[in-house]
């Protein structure tokens, strides 16, 4: 080997150390850049030379720079990423319901629901005062603000989601823009895998991309060897190489509910996704807000309705004139239980009391419901119109929108409703809304009367009275009091308070678990982050102390060098 050859050798050590020492100075750099993955020469011994028997060393080269990354840690991490990111959204909702609820406060729904049926006390021990009975009404009128004050707030934060449905479609499409174009960057600086080297930053940009879109959806990612990417979401592929499929937001109908969905542009099919941040919100949105406006509806319908019948049985102190059912059928020669109410009325019966105010004299009709099926005549809106029409001092028609109408033919005539045995209620009073103190069936369109609060003597036909003559009674009012924790037959909950409970212990055990999850996913994605970092993350210290190691190499190289240079001096000299 000759001095020339030890020359060569000698600086292509020098070469190889200034290449490792430039690689630490990108990683030190880089140390305080996010997402970026640690990178590290590969040094190899260079190729030896034959010289007689000996085979001798040419030194050392670079064969390559490389990331230092722990690919299955890393697709763990992207995992449990989109596992945490969907805990969080479903873990945050909760939190948002508890907060609207307002529970333990002066102005929540179970506060409203007992001072409404406290009012109802008040009422049964003051029948004779008007002004009772208007307070039990503007507690009921309370009562119900709230209650559609709080479906119309979960309602908006249901609409959030669609919205934000729009914004993960627009991100979900720049992502896949970017990592279909890192792609090809990528395999083209790094010759389709032809290469030992691998483009760090490219690469750590498109890692920060995948991250990004796993917090989205959980994502399937494959290398291939020419180093590319193929991306995929329960087997659809998302990105493949270079190419990418499009996905947009599409508005859907579920009842009277629009929900986002986002869909593969091309074949409109459903992006299906088992976790991140899109999965939580479809979670959030149609399981827990859904099932919450759904029980929120529930109890709406089982106040309305359990508290009808039982106030429509009864007399306020002053009747009616005129009264238009709140409720309409679809069809008025329909049976009623088979004519669209919301409510469906049984076999039965009701009185009609009619009173005439100048002789202070009341007579009672009682008015059958035939819905047994059985002989082919069962009540229908028009012959229940009829047989009410047929009665001296009122008139009754179906108007055109299908609602029953009843009024007093003289203005000395009054009329109300009552029935002298409970176990006989044909609950068609309720279900038509004829009497009655509630009207609508859900969260959103529950309301008081309007007979009930025009003018001041509104009160004064609140049907406190359960005797079937007009008057200050307090029968009924004593029933609908009790009405409040009385148990009834398939309510959810038991009663109309129990209801409620239900739906509030429902939400706290779901937010409490909710909790628990996304607790125990962040300190398993917090694991797996150090496990990470412990490979690809940038220690200051390592870096340090590769640094002195290759500045020792190379200032020992360069004596080397000079040694070489002197020898070379003396042999030119002799």
């Amino acid at each position: 080997m000759s001095l020339l050859s030890s020359l060569q050798m000698a600086g292509n050590t020098l070469q190889a150390m200034q290449i490792g020492l430039q690689v630490v100075g990108n990683n030190i750099a880089n140390s305080n850049t996010p997402g970026y993955v640690r990178e590290r020469a590969i040094f190899t011994p260079a190729p030896v030379q034959k010289i007689g028997k000996l085979s001798l060393g040419l030194g050392v080269e670079v064969a390559g720079i490389i990331q230092n990354l722990d690919k299955f840690v890393e697709g763990r991490l992207r995992d449990a990423g989109s596992d945490r990111a969907s805990a969080e959204v479903q873990e945050k909702i909760y939190r948002d319901i508890q907060a609207i609820l307002g529970e333990l406060s002066d102005t929540d729904i179970s506060t409203s629901l007992t001072q409404f049926f406290n009012s109802l006390d008040d009422v049964s021990q003051n029948p004779e005062n008007i002004d009772f009975r208007n307070l039990a009404i503007g507690n009921g009128a309370t009562l119900v603000e709230r209650v559609n004050t709080l479906d119309r707030r979960i309602l908006v934060e249901r609409n959030d989601f669609n919205s934000r449905v729009d914004q993960i479609a627009l991100e979900i499409n720049t992502l896949t823009t970017q990592i279909s174009q890192l792609n090809l960057k990528i395999v083209t600086l790094e010759g389709g895998g032809t290469t030992g080297s691998q483009a760090g930053g490219l690469r750590s940009q498109r890692q920060d991309a995948l991250k990004q879109l796993a917090q989205l959806v959980d994502i399937n990612v494959s290398e291939r060897e020419t180093g590319s990417v193929n991306v995929s979401v329960n087997g659809d592929l998302l990105v493949f190489d270079g190419s990418r499929r499009e996905v947009s937001s599409v508005l859907t109908s579920d009842g009277n509910r629009a929900s986002a969905e986002i869909r593969f542009s091309n074949n409109e099919s459903p992006l299906s996704t088992g976790g991140g941040e899109l999965q939580g919100i479809y979670e959030a949105r149609d399981t827990i807000l859904g099932g919450f406006l759904d029980g929120l509806d529930s109890f709406a319908a089982t106040l309305a309705f359990e508290f009808n019948k039982i106030y429509s049985q009864g007399q306020g102190i002053d009747g009616f004139t005129e009264v238009t059912s709140t409720a309409k059928v679809d069809d008025a020669n329909a049976p009623l239980n088979q004519a669209g109410l919301d409510f469906t009325p049984i076999n039965g019966n009701f009185n009609l009391l009619v009173r005439n105010t100048e002789e202070d004299t009341t007579k009672t009709y009682a008015i059958n419901i035939d819905l047994n099926g059985l002989d082919g005549n069962d009540t229908t809106l028009v012959s229940l119109a009829s047989s009410l029409d047929a009665i001296d001092g009122v008139s009754a028609v179906v108007s055109t929108d299908n609602e029953l109408v009843i009024r007093s033919e003289t203005k000395d005539i009054e009329f109300g409703f009552g029935l002298e045995n409970p176990a006989d209620d044909s609950r068609v009073l309720a279900a038509l809304g004829i009497n009655t103190f509630f009207t609508g069936t859900t969260a959103g369109d529950l309301g008081v009367n309007q007979i009930l609060r025009t003018g001041r003597q509104a009160g004064a036909k609140f049907s406190a009275g359960l005797v079937g003559e007009f008057g200050e009674n307090n029968e009924n009012a004593l029933r609908l009091q009790a009405l409040s924790d009385e148990t009834l037959e398939g309510v959810t909950g038991g009663s109309i308070s129990g209801t409620y409970n239900q739906l509030i212990n429902d939400t706290t055990q779901g937010a409490t678990v909710a909790a628990s999850v996304a607790d125990g996913l962040r300190v398993f994605e917090g694991a797996l982050d150090a496990s990470a970092q412990a490979v690809s993350g940038v220690n200051l210290d390592e870096e340090a102390i590769d640094m002195i190691q290759l500045q020792r190499t190379y200032q020992a190289s360069a004596r080397y060098i000079r040694t070489l240079t002197e020898l070379l001096d003396i042999l030119v000299n002799l």
